[in-house]
């Protein structure tokens, strides 16, 4: 495992995950959440907890990371990192949207949003880890 490959995915994936959270929930999303305002935090609730959500945040990216380059093959890392997306969000995205809807009070267009936003950031995150941590090349 290459540190600095493997560091340099961390941080890739963390700052993938926090801009495209950011674009999926506060400028996609805002106006579904602002109709059941009744049943969600504050915005300043939520600032307040931000802290929160990057460490969630930093432990996807990081645990993304280290699944990702213990598994990883010398075949192509397009193929390696559209896979691992796809299972990334058949692990995660699609179960917790799945628990969240059930739980609370909303519509079920927003949890096809979330899976649609959260399964595609999975897999452009995972599509980025595997350009940076591809293998060398090895030669004969």
């Amino acid at each position: 495992m290459d540190m600095k490959k493997t560091v340099g995915a961390v941080v890739g994936a963390f700052v993938l995950l926090a801009v495209g959270r950011y674009l999926i929930h506060e400028v996609w999303l805002k106006p579904d959440y602002m109709m059941h305002a009744d049943t969600m935090r504050t915005e300043a609730a939520i600032f307040h907890r931000l802290w929160i959500l990057q460490l969630s945040n930093f432990l996807v990216a990081f645990a993304a990371v280290m699944i990702y380059v213990r598994g990883v093959e010398a075949k192509s890392w397009v193929g390696q990192g559209i896979r691992f997306g796809i299972l990334l969000a058949l692990v995660g995205v699609i179960p917790q949207s799945l628990i969240e809807y059930s739980v609370y009070p909303l519509p079920y267009m927003i949890a096809v949003k979330w899976i649609i936003g959260e399964g595609g950031l999975a897999v452009l995150m995972s599509l980025l880890i595997a350009m940076i941590c591809q293998p060398k090349q090895q030669t004969a």
